[in-house]
């Protein structure tokens, strides 16, 4: 793929929106504005999260699809539209630019745009387990709606105990059909309080296994075979799959960070960036977060319908601006027209920098008194 892609705006354009991120979310997002007719620039850095899931699970008319190509689909339906330009490049540095943002790559180039949408993906932090990395996402599953089905039919396994809603997936193994589930310790387990002693209990009683042996490494089995389990006595467990959900951290946080966005905890020792609108608007106006880096709950089809509510977002607020712009220039046109210093050959130029819209006169001094 070359390093730019769509309409051929240079760096001195003044988009409507910058996007960054080219995943699910941002490509919503993406999609979103086109239908708007809103200049887009999107940033990717070929970087995805879900790069080594085997396939995409529940989503509505692509389950089953490796995510690669629910991408691709999608990106060269946006790219059809000729409205959104796509660059292959990461971005360094963000910054409020006047009344809007300019972002700087990787190559030293600056982008102006409105608003700014952060789709940035995140990323596991994997435990200190000998051949995890090369095991997740081909049979450590974080999320069993979107993986572990397939292999119901096999012994399952779940890393760790550390909190009641981890443990809730014990009972979800078990009710879509593994005939044994195992919760792997990886040492003296302790309960970190009283809500995960109980839940703990539950686990036992509907037929879990506790195994609290150290774990020496795992090994990765391809043609989506499993994995083994070796423990350090040289004992081995064979499992379909792993079920572990590691903290998540935002890729590229600083740039949220520039921007005057916060971050909080997940509640699971990872981070999100904090939104407090359905949009995905941060405490910072005009900034958008959307996708992983927003939510508890990371799903390929959620990431979608987020991505659609921050472009959506963006839009409205754009709109909102422009009217206001619209009404204060319908104001001095009449004031000009009232003194005689203008006529209405020359009404038009108070327009140019807004077009589309249609409002009377009543509703301009509404929308500029309140």
């Amino acid at each position: 793929m070359s390093a730019q892609t769509g309409p051929n705006y240079d760096t001195s354009f003044l988009f409507d929106a910058t996007i960054i991120g080219a995943g699910p979310a941002g490509l919503s997002a993406a999609l979103a504005l086109y239908r708007m007719k809103r200049p887009t620039v999107a940033f990717s850095d070929g970087e995805f999260r879900s790069a080594k899931a085997h396939r995409a699970h529940t989503i509505l008319s692509r389950d089953d699809q490796p995510a690669s190509e629910i991408r691709k689909i999608g990106r060269e339906q946006i790219e059809r539209y000729g409205s959104t330009r796509f660059v292959e490049r990461r971005v360094c540095k963000a910054r409020r630019d006047g009344n809007g943002f300019e972002v700087e790559d990787n190559q030293g180039e600056k982008w102006r745009a409105k608003k700014i949408v952060l789709a940035m993906d995140v990323r596991d932090a994997f435990p200190d387990v000998e051949v995890y990395a090369e095991c997740w996402g081909q049979s450590i599953y974080q999320c069993l709606f979107c993986d572990g089905l397939e292999r119901a039919d096999r012994p399952a396994a779940m890393l760790g105990s550390d909190s009641p809603m981890s443990l809730h997936f014990v009972g979800i193994m078990f009710h879509i059909g593994c005939p044994t589930v195992t919760i792997l310790s990886n040492g003296q387990l302790k309960p970190p309080d009283e809500a995960t002693a109980e839940a703990l209990k539950v686990a036992k009683a509907s037929g879990a296994k506790v195994d609290e042996r150290r774990i020496r490494k795992l090994v990765h089995h391809e043609d989506e075979q499993g994995t083994e389990v070796v423990f350090d006595d040289g004992d081995v467990l064979r499992i379909g799959f792993l079920q572990h959900t590691a903290p998540t951290h935002v890729v590229t946080l600083n740039l949220a960070e520039d921007l005057g966005g916060e971050k909080l905890p997940d509640g699971s020792g990872g981070t999100l960036l904090m939104t407090s609108q359905s949009s995905g608007e941060t405490n910072v106006e005009g900034v958008f977060v959307t996708g992983d880096a927003g939510v508890v709950m990371k799903h390929f089809a959620n990431a979608m319908a987020l991505g659609v509510a921050a472009g959506a977002g963006v839009s409205f607020q754009l709109g909102k601006e422009e009217e206001r712009e619209l009404a204060k220039n319908l104001v001095e046109m009449n004031i000009r027209l009232a003194y005689g210093q203008t006529n209405q050959c020359d009404v038009t130029i108070l327009f140019q920098p807004v077009r589309g819209f249609s409002v009377s006169l009543r509703e301009a001094l509404y929308c500029v008194l309140v």
